[in-house]
């Protein structure tokens, strides 16, 4: 759906605001000195979404200065989805340390899962638990790259051990 040829200013400022974060991101990566100059190094990922977003940004840019919209009445937002997913994001940062990174993203992953329509506990739980227990092993002994345990799990498994 087009409004005859008009631009629409959110999504223009939306689309500059995600090139600005783009160009930002590849600055800063590119100033940091610790990142090397090696093709795949810990500055691939960041160049990557970088690109990502600046791609975003362009697409946005194009179909702002077209006219185009995806709703007839405007930007649709649903707040209580934002709402749960951020305090998802929340708990998870909350309880990392506590219960560990399996727990935490499991928790995590039922909060987004919901917000984007699921109504079934157990199986978004289910599903969580085995991917954040995937990528734990995965980080932890596939690439050494330690995700925490939690503080909870150390206490009961030093216990344990005495």
């Amino acid at each position: 759906m087009t409004t005859g040829r008009s631009m629409r200013a959110g999504e223009a400022v939306l689309g500059g605001g995600l090139i600005a974060l783009g160009g930002l991101i590849a600055v800063e990566t590119m100033l940091t000195p610790s990142v090397g100059r090696a093709v795949v190094g810990p500055a691939l990922f960041p160049y990557l979404i970088s690109g990502g977003l600046v791609l975003v940004g362009l697409s946005l840019l194009r179909e702002a200065f077209a006219g185009a919209i995806a709703h007839a009445e405007g930007l649709e937002l649903d707040l209580w989805a934002v709402a749960l997913v951020a305090a998802g994001l929340a708990v998870q940062f909350l309880l990392l340390d506590t219960l560990g990174w399996i727990p935490s993203t499991t928790i995590l992953f039922a909060a987004v899962s919901r917000a984007f329509g699921g109504r079934r506990l157990m199986v978004n739980l289910a599903i969580g638990l085995a991917l954040a227990a995937f990528t734990f092993v995965a980080f932890n002994y596939g690439l050494g790259l330690n995700l925490p345990e939690g503080s909870l799990v150390e206490r009961l498994t030093s216990a344990d051990a005495e």
